[in-house]
């Protein structure tokens, strides 16, 4: 079925609030309370506090519900309303819901949310009301069965791919643009799923499904046709960035706060060409970009941070970390990625590694590898 779905007992949260806090399952369950789960794309990972534990158990109030903490919420309308003690009143959508038992057969209810509802309290939260789904896997998990509709499509194409290649750059894109539209039309003449879709989430999330399942499908022939289209770019730009192997972090002004997290940041960027769609190898970047900027003393929130301390990293990776086709990749997002109406962080790291690669290639670190030749670079284009 096309809507979000996943397993709750395989949540990292709720697995979290099982073992460290079972005083609340067994509260939530006494009074046929509520547990809001953010779903896991939506977390980055590591230890929850007590106050992210309670802040997520909803007990029933004379109006609506209060958390544990004594803070106000209200459901309606598929979406959990937070009120009177949070920060900020705001709307999380339910993507959906379960009812679980308790040892005594005591049933409460877990709503799978979007997000986490007081993004204060939590490391990171992408941008309200959107979720990515981040790999093949879950887009099958999401599609199900619909998946199917779209096979003959995609192996059409792929059929017929040898005849693409004498053309231009343009018209690969209209095809594949052609393909994305079909297979979208295929699944939505499902009355279904034309009632789901009326939700802007799941609308958003069938877009983004149909795009990376296609390009799954056809990844191996579009990406090697990208690739000998961008094949001598990429062979200049690899000259050049060996010719910068002796470059230091403190040439570019890599502070030291983050010079820890460049091996990490580098093992993540190493996924980049395993990744088989313009969205996938986006949330690689986008993972890449808050690898860098992690700081135990600080939240990570990319639209906040200063972009000399992100971009001087970025240099460096893009120099000491071994991928060897960017500009294929980059024009690959770029032109191959059609459902990326919102402007978020993810076109926010994909503008700062463009940003990079058109430095480097230019020459400019080798003429002068310095920081303030760079922050004058930005600041004129």
């Amino acid at each position: 079925m096309a809507v979000y779905d996943e397993n709750i007992l395989k949540n990292p949260f709720y697995l979290a609030l099982e073992k460290q806090r079972p005083d609340l399952c067994s509260r939530v369950a006494e009074v046929h309370g509520i547990v809001l789960v953010p779903c896991r794309g939506s977390l980055s990972g590591g230890s929850y506090t007590a106050a992210q534990f309670e802040n997520n158990v909803l007990l029933p109030a004379e109006q609506g519900y209060q958390t544990v903490d004594g803070k106000e919420v209200s459901i309606e309308n598929n979406q959990v309303n937070l009120g009177s003690g949070f920060l900020n009143s705001a709307s999380v959508p339910i993507l959906f819901e379960e009812t679980f038992y308790n040892e005594k057969e005591q049933a409460y209810s877990i709503l799978c949310i979007s997000r986490p509802i007081d993004c204060e309290m939590w490391s990171f939260c992408p941008v309200p009301g959107l979720y990515c789904l981040k790999n093949v896997e879950e887009v099958k998990e999401f599609l199900g069965r619909h998946a199917e509709k779209l096979d003959k499509f995609i192996a059409a194409f792929c059929s017929s791919f040898k005849e693409l290649d004498r053309k231009g750059l343009r018209h690969h894109i209209d095809a594949v643009h052609s393909l994305y539209i079909k297979c979208l039309q295929c699944l939505l003449r499902d009355s279904r799923l034309k009632v789901l879709t009326k939700q802007e989430l799941q609308m958003a999330l069938l877009k983004q499904a149909v795009e990376m399942y296609i390009h799954h499908g056809i990844h191996d022939f579009l990406f090697s046709y990208v690739g000998t289209l961008e094949a001598s770019q990429d062979a200049a730009f690899n000259k050049t960035a060996r010719g910068l192997q002796d470059l230091q972090q403190k040439d570019i002004g890599v502070k030291s706060e983050f010079s820890i997290n460049i091996p990490r940041a580098k093992r993540e960027l190493n996924q980049l060409n395993r990744c088989t769609s313009p969205q996938q190898k986006l949330l690689c970047l986008r993972k890449v970009a808050l690898t860098i900027m992690q700081s135990p003393s600080r939240t990570v929130n990319l639209e906040a941070i200063c972009a000399d301390d992100l971009l001087s990293v970025i240099l460096y990776l893009l120099v000491k970390t071994e991928i060897p086709n960017w500009m294929a990749n980059l024009s690959y997002i770029k032109n191959f990625h059609f459902c990326n109406s919102v402007k978020d962080d993810l076109s926010y790291c994909l503008t700062s590694f463009e940003a990079a690669v058109e430095y480097i290639s230019q020459g400019n670190l080798s003429q002068d590898p310095t920081f303030t030749t760079w922050c004058m670079w930005m600041e004129y284009h």
